[in-house]
């Protein structure tokens, strides 16, 4: 049995500001380095997010700063469902 999924409905929304290391429309992902998340009880990393619009990113580049917001659906398997440019 994997990870444990949390309904749509139970999902929180969490925001976090980081630099985009890369953005690969084909799979709709992102990689983002981010500071410390509290409301994730996540410290700062790199990962990889799945897009809930992949086309969100189509303007964005690495090395920019971003500021986004994202749902977590299990263990470290989350959704960006906002993100923009902060710099």
């Amino acid at each position: 049995m994997g990870p444990r999924r949390l309904p749509a409905d139970q999902r929180v929304e969490h925001m976090a500001e980081g630099n985009l290391n890369s953005v690969d429309q084909a799979t709709g992902r992102v990689s983002i380095t981010h500071g410390p998340v509290a409301s994730a009880n996540w410290p700062g990393m790199t990962m990889s997010f799945k897009l809930a619009d992949p086309s969100a990113a189509a303007d964005l580049k690495p090395g920019q700063r971003v500021e986004f917001h994202f749902t977590i659906e299990s263990a470290m398997d989350a959704t960006v469902t906002q993100i923009r440019s902060i710099d």
